[in-house]
């Protein structure tokens, strides 16, 4: 035997909590994120609509799940890392769902995105049948979660918080308990106001000094050096500069989350005309043909603004 392999056994023989983690939902950030809980040692069960990333599951040791019946067996954690509310209340509850296999004792780590209500409704129903319920959400886009770097923002009961701790630490940095269900959701609607609001900001910043007679890299790295830096200054701007794309966190996923994020603070009486702002600089992109690109597109959306011109005309009219 390896000694890699010696290592990782002996780990999972003192390691508190589960052991056997059930994934599903092997998209952009959820296969980086079952890849970590593989090379952490963990047994790994995958199951996705999509059979390219189960494949590549399973040559880092995962079994592929026939059925989530066949991954529920396996399991006791399961995680969901999912695209839209929609499709994880269909996973949960829709017939052949989770919770119709779910037996006492288990966990399920819900690490999509979703609205605080839906996270309740899971840890309710699902306590309901014995299990144990964590709404953590993550932050940290592609990038970290192919480093295991993410921040993760964990809603439920501290005992499964800290049953499940080594779970989360397999793909994430920072674990922060946030509060009880639906708070890990709560605290993930806020963390998406802030990057929006912070990306528009700098997609501004970034076509001004388009324009002017500056040395770009030289200006970024004093931007980066003062109170205007950020994790999304840092992340984003070269790539706002030379019009790269390449999804880390798609507009139409962004725009979903402001859109939920929408939902909430009517539901909670509160006003964010600086978000509305920002959500509708998103729409524009996304009615334009950018869906499906990274959300640093949102630069588009203010560099065509420079396009609009009016004849002597129109200004006088």
């Amino acid at each position: 035997m390896e000694f890699e392999e010696r290592v990782q056994m002996t780990e999972r023989e003192t390691r508190r909590g589960p052991q056997r983690i059930g994934f599903i939902g092997l998209g952009l950030m959820g296969r980086p994120m079952a890849i970590n809980l593989r090379k952490a040692g963990f047994e790994v069960s995958v199951w996705s609509r999509s059979q390219a990333p189960v494949h590549e599951l399973v040559q880092h040791g995962a079994h592929a799940a026939t059925s989530l019946h066949d991954l529920m067996s396996f399991a006791d954690c399961v995680i969901l890392m999912l695209p839209t509310p929609a499709v994880t209340s269909e996973v949960v509850f829709g017939d052949g769902g989770i919770l119709e296999f779910a037996s006492p004792g288990q966990y399920l780590i819900d690490m999509g995105t979703e609205t605080p209500e839906l996270a309740r409704q899971i840890a309710q129903e699902g306590r309901a049948k014995g299990v144990k319920v964590l709404d953590a959400p993550v932050s940290g886009g592609d990038v970290g979660a192919i480093a295991g770097t993410l921040s993760i923002m964990v809603g439920g009961e501290s005992n499964d918080v800290e049953d499940c701790r080594m779970v989360l630490e397999a793909m994430g940095r920072s674990i922060f308990h946030v509060g009880r269900a639906g708070a890990g959701q709560t605290v993930k609607a806020v963390n998406q106001i802030m990057v929006a609001g912070v990306l528009a900001t700098v997609a501004e910043g970034m076509v001004l000094l388009e324009q002017a007679d500056v040395e770009i890299d030289e200006a970024l790295g004093a931007l980066g050096g003062g109170r205007a830096g950020s994790a999304v200054l840092s992340a984003k701007a070269k790539q706002m500069l030379d019009k790269q794309y390449e999804p880390g966190f798609r507009v139409e996923l962004h725009l979903k989350d402001l859109d939920i994020v929408s939902s909430f603070a009517r539901a909670s009486k509160v006003s964010l005309p600086v978000t509305a702002l920002v959500t509708e600089l998103f729409r524009s992109v996304a009615v334009s043909g950018g869906s499906m690109l990274d959300h640093s597109a949102i630069v588009e959306a203010i560099r065509s603004l420079r396009t609009l011109s009016f004849s002597d005309n129109d200004t006088q009219s």
